[in-house]
């Protein structure tokens, strides 16, 4: 299990603290009051948060090889059990990044043709889009180009951003971020995971900037520092989604629902 890439490790360490601080957050007797846990399921998870918690290094070079199968399988139990009670899935992350309409879409395309033109430049490839309807009961072509220039812009930025305000290892899953994003788009843009790339790095954008604004008061600062290891953890869920998989079934877990 030693021969995990570094970023995952970061990211088992991430996902560790987070589901365990969910869970306490929760609280076991909410938690087991909920519709669908079972009662000894939420025992073992607030058991295995406890036992496994004390075991957590600072960086992932301090910790004995025998951690990592350990580690998967506390976030396996404790998982379980979150599940229900969270209910979120991949799929809703893509939902969310491609939901548009039509006229959304037009507006979108409008707002950049224009934008491009007080530049100087007429694109008149989305003039023309602009200035044919849609057909009727078929797809708007505006939403797909909407879309894909939605896709662009935030590549750039993602792209662009240099990660000054993340921690050292939020910063190895950026990078591994980056080069799968950039493999993508270099030559397999039909893969669904760049657009929970683009939209998880777009909220990690957002809410690490907060890190570095020291005119905002502690509690929201505080939440926001939260925000930005939760979306840098989903980054990393999405990078090393094989990687996990993979550990999973070397140890005879099956999947769960939020397993991508």
């Amino acid at each position: 299990m030693t021969d995990l890439p570094l970023g995952m490790k970061y990211y088992l360490l991430i996902l560790t603290s987070s589901l365990i601080e969910d869970l306490n957050d929760y609280g076991v007797k909410w938690v087991a009051n909920e519709p669908g846990v079972a009662v000894g399921d939420v025992e073992r998870a607030f058991f295995t948060a406890r036992a496994i918690q004390s075991r957590l290094p600072d960086e992932p070079g301090q910790a004995d090889p025998r951690l990592w199968p350990d580690l998967m399988k506390s976030i396996h139990t404790i998982r379980r059990v979150l599940d229900v009670v969270e209910k979120t899935t991949f799929d809703a992350v893509i939902a969310e990044a491609m939901e548009t309409t039509s006229s959304i879409a037009r507006a979108d395309i409008r707002q950049i043709f224009d934008e491009k033109r007080a530049t100087g430049e007429v694109d008149f490839r989305l003039h023309s889009l602009l200035n044919t309807p849609p057909e009727t009961d078929k797809p708007d072509p505006a939403v797909k180009e909407a879309f894909m220039l939605k896709r662009a812009r935030r590549y750039t930025s993602f792209m662009a951003f240099d990660g000054a305000s993340l921690n050292q290892d939020e910063k190895v899953i950026l990078a591994d971020a980056k080069a799968l994003a950039r493999h993508i788009m270099d030559g397999d843009r039909e893969n669904r995971r760049i657009d929970a790339l683009l939209v998880m790095g777009a909220v990690l954008i957002e809410t690490g900037s907060v890190r570095l604004k020291t005119n905002i008061p502690v509690l929201i600062r505080d939440s926001f520092d939260r925000m930005a290891t939760k979306a840098a953890m989903a980054l990393g869920a999405i990078v090393y989604r094989d990687n996990y998989r993979d550990l999973k079934q070397a140890l005879g877990l099956e999947l769960l629902d939020s397993d991508l």
